[in-house]
This record gives C-alpha cells, structure tokens and sequence, in this order.
C-alpha cells in the first residue's frame, strides 16, 4: 500500500507538522530531554494541550500533571472511550517513545470528529512521571488516575540532585497532597487504547505494520548500595583494599549472567544506572550505587531471579570485604491485557487490510497500570532497528500512518456503539 493511501494529505500534513514542532523541545547533540517534571517536558505538554483544545477538547491538568482532554458525545452519559500515552522522555532520549501514542491518538480524534460528533465521549490522556529515571519508579501519573498511589513512599524518593517528588510538584505549581484527587471513576469509562512504538526489533524483522499486545511484561527493579572504603589509590596494597566498584562491577556481572540463564523464558537484566563516590581518578572508590531491572511476562519467574540476584550481590559483597544493602524500588506485575479489545483490534486491522501479529510487549507501558481498572490494548507499531530510549530511536512517518489508521478504527468502531460486547 503507497503512503499516500494510508492516511489524507491533511492529516499526513498534520502529524509531521506536530513531530517537527515536538523535536525542536529539548533537543540537544545526544537525543531528546524530556524528563518528567522539568521545563522541557512542560513545555512539550503546553504544545499538546494547545493542539488538543485546537482540536476541540476540553484540557485540564490533574494534581499529578496529567493532561485530561474530554470531547462531550451525543450520548455523554454512557462511559468514554479512551486512548493516550506519555510525552516525558528518559535522558537522551528518542522522539518517538510516547509521543507516537499522544499525536497519534489526538490525530485519531480528529479523524472521527470529521465524521461528525462520535455517541460515545472520547478522552485523551496525557501521563505524567511515566519513565522511571528520574525518581526511580515509573507510571506516577497513570497509577495516580488508577488510585495505586503510595504517597508515603513516594514523598522520601529523592533524583539525582537530591530534590523529593514533594519539592518537584511545588516547583511545578503541582500540590503532592492532591494526588489522591487524580483517581478517577472507571463505572464511567468504557475501554483504553495506547498506540506506542515497539522498542523491540519483531515487527520490523516481520515487516509486519502492527502489532497488537496481548500481555505487558513488568519490571521489579532493586536499589543498591555498595560501601567499602575510601584510600588512596597509590600507597594502598592490592590487598588491603575495600573497593566498592570492584564488588559492584561483579555485582553487575552477575545480574547479567543470571539473566542470561533464564532469557529463553523471557527475562531480562539491566544495571543502567550508577554513581561513584569520590570518584577520582587516584582515590579507590568507598561507595557506589547502582539500580537494577529485572523484568519478565512471569512474575514468579520474574521473583525467582530477583532472589537469585540478592543472594549473588551478598556473596559478592562478602568475598570483597565491602558492606551491601539492598532496598525494592518497585514491584510490577506483567498484565495480561483485554481479550476482547485483543479480538477487535484483529478484526479492525483484517477489514482494513493492514497485517498484524499478536506478540508480548516488553517495554513498559501505562496501559499495565489501566488495564487493572478497566480494558485495555496497546497496538505497537516498528521502530527502526528495534531501538528506544536512545538518540537512534525512530519510527517512519509511514509506520505512524499506519498506527494511526488503526487506532483511528479500532477507537471509531467503539464510540459508535451504545453497547459494546464485553466492555462497558
């Protein structure tokens, strides 16, 4: 199928219009920054609130920094059909992961606004805090909406320069004490759909334009702290040291290798952030922290290694002479998403001729946090290279058409009904 049978000229138009202008924020020599809660993701999210009202929504921030936009349908009173994603970015960062969902979803609405006022009200939802690299946790903004707040928790969490989430939202006119005000009422909410880039290689190396995600796998992540001792690096014997990055790069090691033991049953391992204390070239390390991700589609699977992975960092910790402390960052469970929206979106992709896979999502996505509340489905489209969360992340303009057609579809299908099998 040519590109310009995909989609209108307009809305071609309109989305590359929406990616050029999104590229120009935050851009830097190494990627995109974005990160959630800093005047670049702000920034980012007063261009899609100015796009969303142009749009003819109705645009309200939540105490979390959710954007909220609501279109009123002839029959308001039946639950809405929803659809979003992120616009927050990890640090350098690709312009892809999440906004494909935003752009994507509010071209959507704006296609079946063109056909006239849907029945059903439509929202788009706009999350805050959905990566985990600033405060270490990931989905602030859709568990927030879904009521999985742990405000106790959260208000100790510190970032990098050392600031509480409470002391980010005051600096971003949010109060932290509101959240609860953000769960919102699922009796009046139909379904949810995120469109989202795959940040996997399948559907590339499968030529195949969409894929849609029957199950969510999910991240336990660990934080850890390796305490040895600080010496000089020149006047102290090999063995008379305590060096903490030592035992942390075997830790690390093992973390890898413990994964790679159980990879054909889907799990992963990641150490991708760390800081050195003094770190000084001629100053052996006294103290390093370092973060872990361990995810899986099987959460006992998943649980299992983690247990593996704590034994290995205390035996490393021990042979090394340094102390460990190990603290749980956050505990996801994979989901196992909507089998009717799963069945639906297979027909709407075979009545529009657009090939489709069914496949596991790997990457995290808000929609695991919705789809505890209420249906849900992601529709994954490829990325180049199956690359994300990094400045090479990119997805073609006619892979995004395609999402876009899709999504169009499935969501158009669902505010047309007054009933929908198997949902609300």
């Amino acid at each position: 199928m040519a590109r310009e049978q995909i989609l209108s000229q307009e809305d071609r138009d309109w989305i590359k219009r929406m990616f050029a202008q999104l590229a120009e924020i935050g851009k830097t020599g190494h990627g995109y920054e974005r990160v959630a809660y800093t005047p670049n993701d702000w920034q980012a999210k007063q261009l899609i609130r100015d796009a969303m009202e142009q749009a003819g929504l109705v645009v309200h921030m939540d105490a979390a920094g959710n954007l909220i936009g609501r279109l009123e349908g002839r029959r308001p009173e039946l639950p809405a059909v929803v659809t979003g994603s992120h616009i927050d970015t990890v640090p350098s960062g690709g312009n892809f992961d999440g906004s494909v969902g935003v752009i994507g979803s509010l071209c959507a609405i704006r296609r079946i606004l063109r056909e006239g006022r849907p029945l059903r009200s439509m929202e788009l939802w706009v999350f805050a805090g959905h990566e985990s690299s600033r405060f270490g946790f990931a989905h602030l903004g859709s568990r927030s909406i879904c009521g999985f707040t742990e405000t106790e928790k959260w208000s100790k969490l510190v970032d990098r320069y050392g600031k509480t989430i409470p002391e980010v939202f005051r600096e971003c006119g949010l109060d932290f004490s509101q959240l609860a005000s953000c769960e919102r009422d699922f009796s009046q909410l139909a379904s949810f759909t995120e469109l989202h880039i795959e940040q996997g290689p399948v559907l590339e190396q499968h030529h195949t334009p969409i894929g849609i995600v029957t199950d969510i796998a999910a991240p336990i992540r660990l934080s850890v702290q390796v305490k040895g001792m600080a010496a000089h690096s020149g006047t102290t014997s090999m063995d008379n040291r305590h060096d903490a990055l030592a035992a942390a790069a075997r830790m690390v090691l093992s973390v890898r290798e413990r994964a790679r033991s159980y990879a054909e049953e889907g799990i992963v391992g990641t150490v991708g952030y760390m800081q050195v204390k003094p770190n000084a070239m001629n100053i052996i390390p006294g103290e390093v922290e370092f973060w872990i991700d361990v995810r899986g589609r099987d959460f006992s699977r998943t649980s299992h290694v983690i247990d593996l992975v704590r034994a290995d960092l205390l035996s490393i910790a021990r042979e090394e002479k340094n102390n460990v402390s190990i603290d749980t960052i956050s505990v996801a469970k994979p989901v196992h998403l909507n089998d009717h929206l799963i069945q639906l979106a297979a027909r709407i992709c075979e009545e529009n001729h657009i090939p489709y896979l069914n496949m596991v999502g790997g990457g995290g996505h808000d929609t695991q946090e919705i789809a505890r509340r209420m249906p849900a489905v992601v529709l994954h489209i490829p990325c180049r290279n199956g690359v994300s969360h990094a400045p090479d992340e990119f997805a073609s303009l006619e892979s995004i058409y395609y999402g876009v057609k899709a999504l169009t579809a499935l969501l158009a299908c669902q505010t047309k009904a007054v009933s929908i099998d198997g949902l609300a």
